[in-house]
């Protein structure tokens, strides 16, 4: 039987989403902008932040039928950071703004306005959104140089030496390449290059991530085998795991075509063991070159399914990891400095000399990339743990918005690009005022009228993407009819609390 759960229909379920997304918009866009305010919280400790997505994971309302309108907005954001890295606290501004856009066309005592029907209002802002799009696309400016890229890192990081550290390491490893930040115990800031790829897959399951904060995998030392086999057990694996056990290992990354719930299942039963084995998702594009790109980075095989079974490998066909950082639909190897990929480039570069396209020459350049100029870590410091992980959320926000940049190109930054196009659009467009929104809200952030510096850009492709999620959920958050939630558990503390209050503990 399905348990009594909260509905709310018309107009009343309508608002109710929005007031509950209108909670998480008005506390998260208090962070926009170099004025913008920070977040405290407790998560394993006192967490002070200016990371919008990070604030959005923290904020629960009691009622359920709020909370839906919350979980909404703030997947807009995440899928906004999935695919760009950053611009999640645009994200929820923009919706904001289009939400109360579109309000004055929607149902009102069991009708719409009838200067638009449902249909056309849907027609008309996904109309507006490409256009938009299409303005900011064509005005990008392309990245050129490295003081580009250091004034790229320089909008998020908010730190002149960091900027540098970033805007530098991003110029050297490439268009391509990557950066990414992590932590570490000493006073100051470092950068290290290292031998390493990027693949678009990640971890097999979300039981494995241990980075709940950011949920990711991260481990390190680790060997990994990788095959394009299905795997629908670990039989054919016994004899190796069995020979990794005694040599005193106690773990394993398994980068596979797919794996079955019985495997997925298999793997978390050896976690209870002590034995950590991960199963990853191996590469959606290219998957067998990119697999034998990994291969030459972790020094070990790539076990093609058409020329060798599971049961067969050996000790030496492992690779080795230093760190595998995976999330939900990327994941960073990186392999020993000493590893030699020579001759996996020189495969690579008569692969391109007889390439016949152009989407597959570009697909080899950028693997090229990556082989010959692997990708920097930008370790963090400081002599507390809260100010490391506050410069930690700031080093990630930037060396999203630097690769983004060098990407797509650059438009003039702080919301004055979409504020532009705002003023050019027709008085009756409904995104006319809405995408003016972050502008707007970094002025007011500041308390005073604030002139964006000329050198400040955005990258085209993280507002670009912030747009596209915000304008979304937006329409579909607006014409929402019915909302079904289920009540949530009262709180032990609270129960606790109400029977203090009673004299049963006093």
């Amino acid at each position: 039987m399905t348990p009594a759960r909260t509905v709310k229909i018309g107009v009343d379920a309508r608002d109710s989403i929005i007031k509950g997304a209108d909670t998480l918009a008005d506390a998260v866009k208090l962070t926009l902008g170099p004025h913008g305010l920070n977040g405290i919280y407790v998560k394993g400790g006192t967490k002070i932040t200016n990371d919008g997505v990070s604030i959005a994971k923290e904020i629960a309302l009691e009622d359920e039928i709020e909370q839906l309108g919350v979980v909404a907005l703030r997947e807009a954001s995440e899928k906004t950071n999935d695919e760009a890295g950053d611009g999640t606290t645009t994200a929820i501004t923009l919706a904001q703004a289009i939400l109360r856009s579109l309000k004055p066309y929607l149902l009102k005592k069991g009708q719409y306005d009838s200067r638009k029907s449902l249909a056309e209002l849907r027609k008309l802002v996904k109309k507006e959104t490409e256009d938009i799009i299409k303005i900011l696309v064509d005005s990008a400016v392309p990245i050129e140089t490295e003081q580009q890229l250091i004034d790229a890192a320089r909008v998020s990081v908010e730190d002149e030496v960091l900027a540098e550290m970033i805007g530098k390491a991003q110029f050297k490893v490439g268009k391509n390449g990557v950066v990414i930040a992590e932590e570490h115990a000493k006073p100051v800031d470092i950068v290290e290059h290292v031998k390493g790829i990027r693949m678009d897959n990640g971890f097999g399951t979300s039981l494995i991530i241990n980075d709940q904060e950011k949920q990711r995998l991260v481990e390190s030392d680790i060997p990994v085998i990788l095959t394009n086999h299905d795997l629908n057990s670990l039989k054919d694996l016994e004899q190796i795991i069995s020979q990794i056990r005694k040599s005193g290992g106690t773990k394993l990354a398994i980068v596979a075509r797919s794996f079955s719930n019985e495997t997925i299942q298999l793997c978390m039963k050896n976690h209870e063991v002590g034995y950590m084995i991960y199963p990853i998702n191996a590469p959606y594009v290219d998957q067998t070159q990119v697999m034998k790109d990994m291969a030459a980075v972790l020094g070990g095989s790539f076990i093609n399914k058409e020329e060798k079974d599971l049961d067969s490998v050996q000790m030496s066909d492992l690779g080795f990891a230093t760190r595998i950082v995976a999330e939900r639909f990327s994941a960073i190897f990186t392999g020993k400095d000493d590893v030699d990929v020579s001759a996996r480039v020189a495969e690579l570069e008569k692969m391109l000399e007889g390439s016949p396209s152009a989407f597959e020459r570009t697909m080899i350049e950028s693997r090229l990339a990556q082989l010959q100029n692997g990708f920097a870590i930008v370790k963090v410091g400081s002599t507390s743990d809260q100010e490391r992980k506050y410069k930690k959320d700031k080093v990630d926000d930037a060396v999203n918005a630097v690769r983004a940049a060098y990407q797509e190109g650059v438009v003039r930054g702080g919301g004055y690009a979409l504020k532009s196009i705002g003023l050019e659009m027709p008085e009756d467009s409904i995104l006319r005022e809405a995408i003016q929104a972050p502008y707007n809200q970094i002025q007011d952030n500041a308390g005073e009228e604030f002139e964006i510096p000329e050198w400040v850009y955005d990258p085209v492709k993280v507002v670009r993407i912030a747009l596209e999620k915000a304008s979304s959920v937006a329409m579909t958050l607006a014409t929402t009819g019915v909302a079904i939630a289920q009540p949530r558990p009262k709180a032990r503390y609270v129960q606790e609390v109400d029977k203090q209050d009673d004299g049963e503990n006093l």
